[in-house]
Protein backbone atom coordinates (compact mmCIF):
# COMPACT_ATOMS: atom_id res chain seq x y z
CA UNK A 1 0.00 0.00 0.00
CA UNK A 2 1.30 3.29 -1.04
CA UNK A 3 2.11 5.82 1.81
CA UNK A 4 0.80 9.40 1.82
CA UNK A 5 3.71 12.10 2.38
CA UNK A 6 3.68 13.59 6.03
CA UNK A 7 2.34 16.86 6.91
CA UNK A 8 6.09 18.71 6.66
CA UNK A 9 6.09 17.16 3.37
CA UNK A 10 3.25 18.27 1.66
CA UNK A 11 4.24 21.79 3.62
CA UNK A 12 7.28 22.23 1.94
CA UNK A 13 6.15 21.21 -1.43
CA UNK A 14 3.20 23.58 -0.97
CA UNK A 15 5.53 26.14 0.23
CA UNK A 16 7.90 25.61 -2.83
CA UNK A 17 4.94 26.09 -5.15
CA UNK A 18 3.83 29.01 -4.07
CA UNK A 19 7.66 30.91 -4.00
CA UNK A 20 7.27 29.76 -7.63
CA UNK A 21 4.37 31.25 -8.58
CA UNK A 22 5.80 34.81 -6.48
CA UNK A 23 8.75 34.58 -8.37
CA UNK A 24 7.01 34.32 -11.69
CA UNK A 25 4.51 37.11 -10.74
CA UNK A 26 6.87 39.41 -9.77
CA UNK A 27 9.09 38.64 -13.19
CA UNK A 28 6.44 39.29 -14.90
CA UNK A 29 5.14 42.30 -13.33
CA UNK A 30 8.32 44.53 -12.59
CA UNK A 31 10.68 42.29 -14.73
CA UNK A 32 13.11 41.74 -11.91
CA UNK A 33 15.30 38.84 -14.10
CA UNK A 34 14.74 40.68 -17.34
CA UNK A 35 18.73 41.41 -17.21
CA UNK A 36 19.72 37.66 -15.99
CA UNK A 37 17.77 36.55 -19.58
CA UNK A 38 19.17 39.43 -21.49
CA UNK A 39 22.59 38.58 -20.18
CA UNK A 40 22.16 35.00 -20.75
CA UNK A 41 20.80 35.62 -24.59
CA UNK A 42 23.41 37.67 -25.28
CA UNK A 43 25.97 35.65 -23.66
CA UNK A 44 24.25 32.57 -25.66
CA UNK A 45 24.33 34.85 -28.94
CA UNK A 46 28.38 35.87 -28.18
CA UNK A 47 29.21 32.43 -27.76
CA UNK A 48 27.72 31.41 -31.07
CA UNK A 49 28.89 34.01 -32.67
CA UNK A 50 32.56 33.25 -31.57
CA UNK A 51 32.71 29.82 -31.87
CA UNK A 52 31.42 30.24 -35.90
CA UNK A 53 34.24 32.75 -36.01
CA UNK A 54 36.81 31.41 -34.46
CA UNK A 55 36.09 27.87 -34.03
CA UNK A 56 34.07 26.42 -36.39
CA UNK A 57 34.96 28.37 -39.75
CA UNK A 58 38.33 28.34 -39.70
CA UNK A 59 38.37 24.38 -39.15
CA UNK A 60 36.34 24.58 -42.40
CA UNK A 61 38.16 27.21 -43.96
CA UNK A 62 41.38 24.87 -43.24
CA UNK A 63 39.81 21.49 -44.48
CA UNK A 64 38.90 23.27 -47.42
CA UNK A 65 42.08 24.81 -48.21
CA UNK A 66 43.72 21.76 -47.58
CA UNK A 67 41.78 19.85 -49.78
CA UNK A 68 41.45 22.70 -52.47
CA UNK A 69 45.29 22.53 -52.53
CA UNK A 70 45.30 18.53 -52.96
CA UNK A 71 42.79 19.10 -56.11
CA UNK A 72 44.69 21.97 -57.58
CA UNK A 73 47.96 20.04 -57.22
CA UNK A 74 46.48 16.95 -58.85
CA UNK A 75 44.88 18.97 -61.62
CA UNK A 76 48.38 20.63 -61.91
CA UNK A 77 50.41 17.32 -61.93
CA UNK A 78 47.39 16.02 -64.39
CA UNK A 79 47.84 18.77 -66.73
CA UNK A 80 51.83 18.31 -66.44
CA UNK A 81 51.58 14.92 -67.82
CA UNK A 82 49.26 15.97 -70.72
CA UNK A 83 51.23 18.64 -72.01
CA UNK A 84 54.64 16.09 -71.82
CA UNK A 85 52.64 13.53 -73.69
CA UNK A 86 51.12 16.51 -76.15
CA UNK A 87 55.33 17.01 -76.68
CA UNK A 88 56.39 13.93 -77.19
CA UNK A 89 53.57 13.53 -80.13
CA UNK A 90 54.82 16.99 -81.43
CA UNK A 91 58.09 15.73 -81.43
CA UNK A 92 57.48 12.40 -83.33
CA UNK A 93 55.34 14.57 -85.65
CA UNK A 94 58.02 17.25 -86.89
CA UNK A 95 60.21 13.98 -87.44
CA UNK A 96 57.87 11.84 -88.76
CA UNK A 97 59.49 11.49 -92.38
CA UNK A 98 63.16 10.36 -90.47
CA UNK A 99 61.05 8.01 -87.85
CA UNK A 100 58.66 6.15 -90.92
CA UNK A 101 61.27 5.52 -92.79
CA UNK A 102 63.13 3.28 -90.57
CA UNK A 103 60.85 2.00 -88.77
CA UNK A 104 58.33 0.96 -91.91
CA UNK A 105 59.80 -1.05 -95.21
CA UNK A 106 56.64 0.86 -97.30
CA UNK A 107 57.54 4.37 -97.88
CA UNK A 108 55.47 5.03 -100.44
CA UNK A 109 52.48 7.01 -98.03
CA UNK A 110 55.01 8.05 -95.51
CA UNK A 111 52.68 11.18 -94.85
CA UNK A 112 49.81 9.30 -94.05
CA UNK A 113 51.60 6.20 -92.12
CA UNK A 114 50.86 6.39 -88.44
CA UNK A 115 53.75 5.62 -85.90
CA UNK A 116 52.95 3.40 -83.19
CA UNK A 117 54.04 5.27 -79.72
CA UNK A 118 53.83 3.95 -76.61
CA UNK A 119 53.22 6.61 -73.54
CA UNK A 120 55.01 5.67 -70.81
CA UNK A 121 54.86 6.58 -67.16
CA UNK A 122 58.77 7.05 -64.93
CA UNK A 123 57.88 4.27 -61.91
CA UNK A 124 61.57 4.20 -60.43
CA UNK A 125 64.31 6.65 -61.09
CA UNK A 126 67.01 6.59 -59.03
CA UNK A 127 68.51 10.11 -59.62
CA UNK A 128 71.57 10.02 -57.18
CA UNK A 129 72.96 7.43 -59.01
CA UNK A 130 72.69 8.71 -62.14
CA UNK A 131 74.66 11.63 -61.09
CA UNK A 132 77.22 9.68 -59.09
CA UNK A 133 77.51 6.53 -60.74
CA UNK A 134 78.15 5.25 -64.34
CA UNK A 135 75.22 2.86 -64.49
CA UNK A 136 72.30 4.62 -65.69
CA UNK A 137 68.79 2.89 -65.69
CA UNK A 138 65.09 3.75 -65.22
CA UNK A 139 61.75 1.19 -64.95
CA UNK A 140 58.94 2.82 -66.63
CA UNK A 141 54.93 1.89 -66.62
CA UNK A 142 53.18 1.63 -70.21
CA UNK A 143 50.20 3.83 -70.46
CA UNK A 144 48.42 0.77 -71.50
CA UNK A 145 49.28 -2.48 -70.24
CA UNK A 146 51.23 -4.29 -72.69
CA UNK A 147 54.70 -5.73 -72.89
CA UNK A 148 56.94 -4.21 -74.36
CA UNK A 149 60.09 -5.93 -76.68
CA UNK A 150 64.06 -4.83 -75.52
CA UNK A 151 65.25 -2.76 -77.95
CA UNK A 152 62.51 -0.12 -79.12
CA UNK A 153 63.50 3.47 -78.69
CA UNK A 154 62.68 5.58 -76.01
CA UNK A 155 62.14 9.24 -76.25
CA UNK A 156 61.08 12.52 -74.84
CA UNK A 157 59.50 15.23 -75.73
CA UNK A 158 63.56 16.59 -76.47
CA UNK A 159 65.14 13.59 -78.37
CA UNK A 160 66.47 10.16 -78.01
CA UNK A 161 67.09 8.84 -74.70
CA UNK A 162 67.83 5.25 -74.47
CA UNK A 163 66.54 1.71 -75.42
CA UNK A 164 63.87 -1.13 -73.60
CA UNK A 165 64.58 -3.99 -72.21
CA UNK A 166 61.75 -6.20 -71.40
CA UNK A 167 60.27 -7.10 -68.29
CA UNK A 168 57.37 -7.70 -67.99
CA UNK A 169 53.62 -6.44 -69.14
CA UNK A 170 53.57 -3.83 -66.28
CA UNK A 171 57.82 -2.65 -66.28
CA UNK A 172 60.04 -2.53 -68.48
CA UNK A 173 63.63 -1.40 -68.03
CA UNK A 174 65.19 1.34 -69.96
CA UNK A 175 69.27 1.89 -70.36
CA UNK A 176 70.41 5.46 -71.30
CA UNK A 177 72.28 6.42 -73.78
CA UNK A 178 74.52 8.05 -71.18
CA UNK A 179 74.94 4.27 -69.47
CA UNK A 180 78.68 3.39 -69.27
CA UNK A 181 77.76 0.07 -71.04
CA UNK A 182 75.41 1.45 -73.99
CA UNK A 183 76.65 2.00 -77.33
CA UNK A 184 74.88 4.01 -80.49
CA UNK A 185 76.54 4.35 -83.92
CA UNK A 186 76.39 8.15 -84.83
CA UNK A 187 77.32 10.44 -87.33
CA UNK A 188 78.03 13.99 -88.19
CA UNK A 189 76.85 15.78 -91.39
CA UNK A 190 80.24 14.84 -93.38
CA UNK A 191 79.42 11.40 -93.48
CA UNK A 192 82.16 10.67 -90.39
CA UNK A 193 80.98 7.16 -88.41
CA UNK A 194 81.89 6.31 -85.17
CA UNK A 195 79.96 3.62 -82.20
CA UNK A 196 79.70 5.94 -78.96
CA UNK A 197 80.11 4.83 -75.92
CA UNK A 198 78.31 6.31 -72.61
CA UNK A 199 80.56 8.20 -70.80
CA UNK A 200 78.82 7.19 -67.48
CA UNK A 201 78.00 11.05 -66.94
CA UNK A 202 74.84 12.36 -67.62
CA UNK A 203 73.96 13.61 -70.99
CA UNK A 204 77.26 12.51 -71.93
CA UNK A 205 78.62 9.76 -74.37
CA UNK A 206 82.09 9.76 -76.00
CA UNK A 207 83.47 8.30 -79.23
CA UNK A 208 87.39 8.14 -79.94
CA UNK A 209 88.52 8.69 -83.36
CA UNK A 210 92.04 7.72 -84.80
CA UNK A 211 93.37 10.01 -87.11
CA UNK A 212 95.93 7.87 -89.35
CA UNK A 213 93.03 6.46 -90.86
CA UNK A 214 92.17 9.42 -92.79
CA UNK A 215 92.22 13.40 -91.70
CA UNK A 216 89.02 14.49 -90.21
CA UNK A 217 88.31 17.59 -88.36
CA UNK A 218 85.76 18.11 -85.87
CA UNK A 219 84.44 21.44 -83.98
CA UNK A 220 82.34 22.41 -81.12
CA UNK A 221 78.93 22.12 -81.42
CA UNK A 222 78.95 20.37 -84.26
CA UNK A 223 75.74 18.39 -84.52
CA UNK A 224 75.72 14.77 -84.17
CA UNK A 225 73.21 11.79 -85.59
CA UNK A 226 72.35 8.79 -85.09
CA UNK A 227 73.47 6.46 -88.19
CA UNK A 228 71.08 3.72 -87.67
CA UNK A 229 73.84 1.11 -88.26
CA UNK A 230 73.20 -1.74 -85.70
CA UNK A 231 69.03 -1.73 -86.65
CA UNK A 232 67.37 0.17 -83.55
CA UNK A 233 68.47 3.40 -83.73
CA UNK A 234 66.60 5.49 -86.71
CA UNK A 235 69.03 7.04 -89.04
CA UNK A 236 69.35 10.98 -89.36
CA UNK A 237 68.03 11.75 -85.64
CA UNK A 238 69.75 14.52 -84.25
CA UNK A 239 71.08 13.35 -80.57
CA UNK A 240 73.38 15.83 -79.92
CA UNK A 241 76.41 17.60 -80.42
CA UNK A 242 79.92 18.06 -79.48
CA UNK A 243 80.70 19.41 -76.27
CA UNK A 244 84.69 19.07 -75.85
CA UNK A 245 87.38 17.54 -77.90
CA UNK A 246 89.78 15.72 -75.92
CA UNK A 247 93.94 14.97 -77.22
CA UNK A 248 94.16 11.44 -76.34
CA UNK A 249 97.86 11.16 -78.46
CA UNK A 250 98.96 13.00 -81.78
CA UNK A 251 96.78 10.96 -83.73
CA UNK A 252 93.64 10.10 -81.88
CA UNK A 253 91.04 12.51 -80.10
CA UNK A 254 88.67 11.84 -78.39
CA UNK A 255 84.77 13.72 -78.70
CA UNK A 256 82.95 14.13 -75.85
CA UNK A 257 79.17 14.63 -76.97
CA UNK A 258 76.16 16.48 -74.93
CA UNK A 259 73.03 14.87 -75.47
CA UNK A 260 69.92 16.46 -76.57
CA UNK A 261 67.59 14.56 -74.38
CA UNK A 262 67.54 15.38 -70.58
CA UNK A 263 66.00 12.27 -68.52
CA UNK A 264 65.41 14.20 -65.59
CA UNK A 265 63.12 17.05 -67.86
CA UNK A 266 59.81 14.72 -67.82
CA UNK A 267 57.67 12.16 -66.18
CA UNK A 268 56.66 10.69 -69.10
CA UNK A 269 58.49 9.21 -71.72
CA UNK A 270 57.56 7.24 -75.25
CA UNK A 271 58.27 3.88 -77.16
CA UNK A 272 58.84 3.89 -80.61
CA UNK A 273 56.94 0.57 -81.92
Amino acid sequence: MARLPDRSSRFLLISTFIICLLVLFIDFRFGTFKPVQNFYNSSSISIQILSKDYISSPIYRLVSSIWDTKRAKDEIQYLKEELEKQLIENYVISNKKILNRNFFSDISNLENTNLNLLPAKVASFDVNKYRCCDKHRMFLLPEVSTIVDSFKVVINSEGIIGQSIRINRNLFEVILLSDKSHKIPIQNENEFYCEANGLGIPRKIFCDVDLTLEEKSFELDQQIFSSGLGGIFPKGIEIGSIYEIQDISPKEVRLIIELNANPLSSNYFGVLQ
